[in-house]
């Protein structure tokens, strides 16, 4: 008996610490949550510069997940909706409190439809009277064909410009069934099913090529048409920059007219300050996009009274 006394008072004490532990829990859980939710009321300030960086997961749609635990302990990965950044840069044609945009990232993290979107819109923003400026310390190709829509395009003095055209590798298996003894059973017909053309040979076939350099040219030719209307320069001369890599240091870049000055990340900054009218003894008031959108200006007001 005195066994089971101390074995059931065991137990009790361990359910009880147990309780204790998820009470304290849920008051951090609580309080966590009610921190986050007053970050996301954003103020934007006058004379600010809204700053797009685009290296969290573009999706065309990006709704809020479920889980009420995932933001507080960062168990989702960030991501912003297309049509989000699409509207705020809309609103921000029209807002007051917004001097410019500045483009300062290392990457753009979604598809070339999606970043031709986004220029696109940036263009639509400039012909509103007001000023895009991009900066870099590195520009892969995604990010240059984005920030060339802005009136200036800066560049790290100790950067890079990654400037070359497009092009796509594909790995083949089948030497590699052939030495483990480990093959796929495939069926496929036409010669233009070529999805499962590594596992049956060992180079691309002429048709897998001419259907992929189509798809290659045809979106290359869509950016650098883009590039070359933005950046005042013919289609001729900037296929000539990227088969010789011309513009592979700063120094290129600039002299062949894909960067308009190399600076330093201080003196971008007192660039933006000029264009947003603030002293340079002071702070420049900027805003993330993702900020913005959690403000309200993620979505576009309609002003009809009659509505579906």
């Amino acid at each position: 008996m005195k066994f089971l006394r101390e074995l059931l008072a065991a137990i009790l004490g361990v359910l009880i610490a147990m309780g204790i532990m998820f009470v304290i829990l849920m008051i951090f859980i609580s309080a966590s949550a009610s921190a986050f939710g007053n970050d996301k009321a954003v103020t934007i300030k006058s004379n600010s510069i809204l700053e797009l960086n685009l290296e969290s997961q573009i999706k065309d749609y990006a709704p809020k997940g479920d889980d009420p635990f995932a933001e507080i302990l960062v168990t989702e990965e960030a991501q912003l909706g297309l049509q989000e950044i699409l509207n705020a840069i809309e609103n921000a044609k029209t807002d007051d409190n917004i001097k410019g945009i500045s483009i300062n990232t290392l990457f753009v993290n979604g598809g070339k439809a999606q970043t031709q979107a986004i220029r696109n819109k940036l263009m639509e923003f400039k012909e509103s009277g007001k000023t895009v400026m991009a900066y870099s310390d590195f520009y892969l190709q995604s990010n240059y064909y984005l920030s060339s829509v802005a009136d200036s395009v800066f560049v790290n003095p100790v950067g890079e410009i990654d400037f070359r055209g497009l092009s796509t590798e594909i790995l083949y298996y089948k030497d590699l069934q052939e030495k483990s003894g480990v093959k796929m059973e495939v069926i496929r017909h036409g010669k233009y099913k070529s999805a499962v053309e590594p596992f049956l040979a060992n180079e691309m076939s002429d048709a897998n090529r001419e259907q992929i350099s189509s798809f290659l040219n045809s979106i290359w030719n869509e950016m650098i048409v883009d590039m070359a209307r933005s950046r005042n320069k013919t289609v001729v001369e900037l296929s000539e920059i990227a088969d010789d890599l011309l513009a592979r240091t700063p120094e290129m870049a600039i002299k062949n007219g894909l960067i308009d000055n190399q600076l330093f990340n201080d003196e971008y900054n007192d660039k933006l300050k000029v264009l947003a009218g603030t002293k340079k003894d002071e702070k420049l008031n900027s805003v993330s996009i993702s900020d913005y959108i959690s403000s309200g200006k993620g979505r576009i007001k309609s002003s009809s009274s009659d509505k579906i």
